[in-house]
């Protein structure tokens, strides 16, 4: 047996998502009461700028969970030390994502900065809750 177990990786990875959404809504929230706007640009020359809407915000966090989801149980399967290369490509992820809000035309650099600690939280949440919430009990972590 394991350290990590698909079938508590099934409720584990969409409860996990479900936190960051939340964490990142109130997030967005209280930067917004602070005085944020979130202008993104909606045209692909920067032109127009509009105030990111709560449920692209949603979406951007529930793809990147649910297919965190997917490739831990796949590592669960066929990896021998799935939480290492689960953390190290989750790791990378997060570091790759920086690219969206910082080639963000006509952002301003407040925003850009806001977006990637958005980034963050739902990152350290998402991982963190799976690779926690998953674990067979009794087990030891880097099995």
């Amino acid at each position: 047996m394991g350290a990590y177990s698909i079938r508590r990786l099934c409720w584990a990875g969409p409860v996990a998502t479900l936190i960051a959404v939340l964490v990142d809504v109130l997030y967005y929230a209280v930067t917004k009461a602070f005085g944020e706007s979130y202008l993104i640009p909606v045209a692909a020359d920067g032109s127009q700028l509009y105030p990111m809407p709560a449920a692209t915000l949603v979406m951007t966090i529930l793809t990147p969970g649910l297919i965190a989801t997917v490739f831990f149980g796949l590592l669960i399967r066929f990896a021998r030390k799935p939480a290492t290369v689960f953390l190290s490509v989750a790791i990378t992820a997060l570091i790759v994502s920086f690219g969206g809000p910082f080639s963000l035309p006509a952002a301003a650099m407040q925003t850009k900065l806001l977006l990637s600690g958005m980034h963050v939280i739902a990152a350290v949440v998402i991982t963190g809750g799976i690779l926690f919430l998953s674990r067979n009990k009794n087990s030891h972590p880097n099995q």
